[in-house]
């Protein structure tokens, strides 16, 4: 188990990464069988299922993610964001991340809404 400041900044970093759309050091904090779900639903599971999805947002609707809080409990660190991009509103998004063996093994985005 890492500590709470460890994954952190692995969380941080993942954000980092994504609003510069670099996408090696964004999968570089993810798992190998990482999956992200939206509202429930898997949209990736694993490594090419993810890099094939974020690396079309990132040429095709570029994004950056502000975190507005961040809590944690045992696991899971859970950042409220704010979403931005050109041509759409903001968006307001709960992200809640698992952090196993020093890496983010689940990512879950809960309730997507413009501000």
């Amino acid at each position: 188990m890492t500590s709470a400041t460890a994954d952190f900044h692995l969380i941080d970093r993942q954000i980092d990464a994504f609003n510069r759309q670099a996408l090696d050091d964004f999968m570089a904090c993810y798992s190998p069988h990482a999956t992200v779900s939206t509202d429930g639903e898997v949209v990736a599971a694993g490594t090419d299922a993810l890099r094939a999805l974020y690396a079309r947002q990132f040429s095709e609707a570029p994004l950056t993610a502000t975190v507005l809080s961040r809590l944690s409990q045992a696991e899971w660190i859970v950042d409220r964001e704010q979403v931005e991009g050109d041509g759409i509103p903001p968006l307001s998004v709960l992200a809640l991340y698992r952090v196993r063996d020093g890496l983010i093994d689940q990512v879950q985005f809960v309730g997507r809404q413009a501000e």
